[in-house]
């Protein structure tokens, strides 16, 4: 019968140590196996050898380009999913709630985590600040758009050549609009986060929750400690390490 192993994205959440006392444990936090001989100590965590070792292979193995593709597509989708989520929420009430960013900044980055398989690092953080903000960004091209076509002249009432060359500049068509309209989508943030403080500091909140959520994952290991028997057959775990042994993996 096999044995349950942990992986990085397990309910352990080896990103948040919760130090325990040691002699009072010695049941694997990952298998619940009873550890009858040696543990590691992960995090404040202890853990029987052959989950330490499969935990430890997690964050060293594996294909790095695999990862980054599948934290990409993720992560795109969930931009995406973000952007028609914040401009339906904003069309239906009217109103550029900003809050919304914060969900679009959580999604994102919870789709690169998981693309990378939890491990994290700078070019995680990188891309899902990126995909958040394009998202945000996306999401407000409507209303650009929108701004444009009303400073264009309906086609009914077009003067002639001569009115247009004299009553000012022609509008933006064509490509050229298009571009156009795609560059000030791009910056439309920074422009709304310079109108409304309050706005652009929760774009900004967006954009720290999508890189928080990608930090690199560090595994404190320290053991292997040794389980020795207590007085009434009971066991216990030993605080002396078998081997002086402490490394940082991640």
């Amino acid at each position: 019968m096999s044995e349950p192993m942990p992986t990085t994205e397990s309910s352990l959440q080896f990103d948040r140590a919760e130090f325990s006392e040691p002699a009072a444990a010695t049941t694997c936090a990952s298998c619940n196996r009873t550890i009858s001989d040696e543990y590691f100590e992960v995090n404040g965590k202890l853990l029987c050898p052959p989950c330490e070792e499969t935990v430890r292979k997690s964050l060293t193995g594996g294909s790095g380009t695999r990862r980054l593709f599948r934290a990409s597509a993720l992560g795109v989708l969930a931009a995406a999913c973000g952007a028609a989520l914040y401009f339906g929420i904003s069309r239906v009430t009217g109103y550029n709630l900003g809050i919304v960013a914060i969900v679009v900044g959580w999604m994102v980055g919870w789709a690169v985590h998981r693309g990378s398989e939890g491990r994290g690092g700078w070019g995680y953080q990188v891309l899902a600040v990126l995909l958040t903000y394009l998202a945000v960004a996306m999401s407000l091209a409507p209303e650009v758009a929108e701004g444009f076509s009303r400073n264009e002249p309906q086609a009914a009432s077009a003067p002639s050549n001569e009115t247009q060359s004299a009553g000012g500049p022609e509008p933006i068509q064509g490509p050229v609009g298009a571009i156009a309209i795609g560059v000030v989508s791009l910056a439309a943030p920074v422009f709304v986060g310079i109108e409304a403080p309050i706005s652009g500091l929760i774009y900004g909140f967006a954009l720290w929750e999508a890189w928080r959520r990608n930090r690199r994952l560090q595994l404190n290991i320290a053991g292997p400690f040794k389980v020795r028997a207590a007085a009434g057959g009971a066991t216990e775990a030993q605080v002396a390490p078998l081997a002086a042994e402490e490394q940082r993996v991640g």
